[in-house]
């Protein structure tokens, strides 16, 4: 999963670095930014979810928050306890960006579980569909699944890839491949 970490502060902070570095020990990959309202800001479908530095209050950065939520992109604001609470200052007047927003007060204790709780549900509640096209032969076979083992046609050819994926050792080297070149 591609994590998109951005805040409208002069310079990247250590907890910017270390926000960075949870990211990357949860093994996704890490992108940060400093938004800077000078520069034109881009939208961008190369990510899969946000984390925004609020801090710093920024026109450029609210407009990166509400671009990625309109995006459907999920949003974790975060800001340090210590700093008065900045969730009014964010909350969007369409109640449709709501959904796709989180805004989180951190201290330096609880900063990584508030990440990687939110990541793990983001990644839980996103996940790829695709349909395709089988013989007649294969949904005889697979309507036959659903009746004898009473287990959806879904999960079934969800366990056969599973299964493939502990034993594709090609596809395993890829991914050892991927995770050294980090």
């Amino acid at each position: 999963m591609k994590v998109y970490i951005i805040s409208a502060k002069k310079r990247k902070t250590k907890t910017h670095d270390n926000i960075i570095s949870f990211v990357q020990r949860l093994s996704h990959e890490a992108i940060f930014k400093l938004i800077d309202s000078q520069k034109k800001t881009k939208g961008s479908d190369d990510y899969d979810l946000v984390i925004a530095d609020i801090e710093q209050a920024s026109t450029a950065l609210g407009c990166a928050i509400v671009m990625a939520a309109n995006e459907r992109k999920p949003v974790l604001c975060i800001y340090d306890e210590k700093l008065k609470n900045r969730a009014d200052m964010l909350m969007p007047s369409q109640e449709k960006y709501l959904r796709y927003i989180a805004i989180k007060a951190y201290n330096a204790k609880n900063l990584e579980e508030i990440i990687k709780y939110f990541i793990e549900e983001k990644d839980e509640q996103m996940r790829d569909r695709f349909n395709f096209f089988v013989s007649s032969d294969i949904s005889n076979y697979l309507n036959w699944v659903t009746f004898s083992r009473q287990q959806s046609r879904a999960d079934f050819i969800r366990g056969l890839v599973r299964d493939q994926l502990k034993q594709d050792n090609q596809y395993k080297s890829y991914l050892n491949n991927k995770n050294n070149k980090k």
